[in-house]
């Protein structure tokens, strides 16, 4: 296959993006798909990253063997920074040119382009060729249109998110099971403190990081209804129990020493380092760190356990936050027959695409095929039947609320503020 790359510039951002040119296409192209006298030539697809990204990786090879099975050309555009990409797709949707597959967030820019109806009901279409019942649960209300409950989103992958943990050093500090609620967590995090180890590592200079454990005790008692609330206005961290829990939870953890030293000004990929290098006892990590952790977890250093229940209070069956990383749409004005009939050879490999291919969970309920980490097999049956999928807060949240309420997460954690003024700092941040 040849492929060939290509500098696009954004009109308003001028940034550079890359086209790749599949099954000897010498053309670059536009982002509509080509045609010879009515018929169909080429498939056409925008998506965020680079050719190492996953969903560049699930795509390029299901394209590449559909189109070389149907005489078709192929083309991918490739924008890596978020916000050119979301730039470069919010003009495909403004002037209605959007390629045949695009990456697309569940949110806003999903509602643009719901807005000027160009989002294919792959809910309809997976209820057509038999794969709705093989979705995971959890992915499929992670896409979910909050609007009117449709799927119009094809999920990347499924990605889960659990505690890891070393088991040398639980052993060390005597704890013999591991935590299924955080009061355990915390007394698990004290003995541990005690024999002179670090409990937690934390990227605490990526945002979502600690806003992980600001959000857990909501998520595991509400669902997103908390974080639903708090951003209309109808609900509030004074009036929220879990909220409040979660708020002394993160302000205990940073405050006691039970993070690193230096936690606030370590990124996540340093935290990946430091904890699979051997320092820390306990790191929130999950599937896309399999990778790191096969050979630890292979020779019984590692083990596993998930979101802790929050005490005494009411907690949602699921407590493995499962999300459908960055989703995809198809283009309801070109989808045609060539296009269903792709859709189908997706659904149908895509299992194989993410395994081989991209090395991620896929999203439907499938057999796990041989040969994989050990690691796939055993954290499996802890979301395979989950029905809530997680809810990022940082997806959520308006962006200035957002930023105000990390700038206020880094002082809780640090000990530069209180809960209590935590609490009213966030409550003054939407209105009522």
């Amino acid at each position: 296959m040849k492929r060939k790359l290509v500098a696009a510039a954004l009109a308003a951002a001028m940034t550079a993006s890359l086209v790749l040119s599949g099954c000897g296409s010498e053309d670059s192209g536009s982002s509509e798909s080509g045609s010879e006298n009515g018929e169909r030539t080429k498939i056409t697809a925008l998506l965020k990253g680079t050719e190492s990204t996953e969903q560049y990786q699930v795509f390029n090879y299901l394209l590449s063997n559909f189109c070389d099975e149907k005489g078709l050309e192929y083309e991918i555009e490739l924008v890596n920074d978020m916000q050119d990409y979301f730039t470069k797709l919010q003009m495909y949707i403004n002037s209605n040119t959007l390629p045949d597959i695009f990456g697309c967030p569940n949110g806003t820019l999903s509602q643009a382009c719901l807005d000027i109806d160009a989002l294919v009901d792959v809910g309809a279409e997976l209820e057509r060729n038999g794969y709705a019942d093989k979705l995971n649960g959890a992915i499929r209300d992670f896409l979910t249109d909050a609007n009117d409950g449709n799927l119009y989103l094809f999920p990347q992958g499924l990605y889960c998110e659990y505690f890891m943990y070393r088991t040398d050093i639980f052993e060390e500090a005597g704890i013999t099971e591991v935590p299924t609620t955080w009061s355990e967590f915390e007394d698990a995090c004290e003995k541990i403190a005690d024999i002179g180890e670090v409990p937690v590592v934390v990227g605490g200079s990526d945002a979502w990081q600690l806003m992980r454990y600001l959000s857990f005790a909501p998520w595991r008692v509400t669902g997103s209804d908390f974080i639903t609330g708090y951003q209309d206005g109808t609900d509030s961290f004074s009036e929220n129990e879990a909220a409040q829990f979660s708020v002394n939870l993160l302000a205990d953890l940073g405050t006691k020493g039970y993070f690193e030293p230096g936690f606030a000004s370590v990124d996540y990929t340093s935290a990946c380092n430091l904890f699979f290098g051997g320092t820390g006892a306990i790191f929130y990590s999950g599937s896309g760190n399999i990778g790191l952790a096969e050979e630890m977890y292979d020779n019984g250093q590692l083990g596993f356990f998930p979101v802790p229940d929050v005490d005494g209070m009411d907690n949602i069956s699921t407590n493995v936050p499962v999300h459908a990383g960055f989703a995809e749409g198809f283009n309801k004005a070109t989808y045609d027959d060539t296009m269903q009939e792709f859709f189908d050879y997706m659904c149908e490999n895509f299992s194989d695409a993410c395994y081989t291919q991209a090395h991620i969970f896929s999203p439907f309920n499938e057999e796990l095929p041989e040969g994989l980490p050990q690691l796939y097999y055993d954290t499996q049956p802890m979301f395979e039947n989950a029905e809530t999928a997680w809810t990022s807060w940082d997806d959520k949240l308006d962006s200035d609320v957002l930023t105000q309420i990390v700038d206020e997460q880094q002082k809780l954690a640090q000990g530069l503020t209180t809960p209590e003024e935590f609490i009213s700092a966030c409550d003054s941040f939407v209105a009522k």
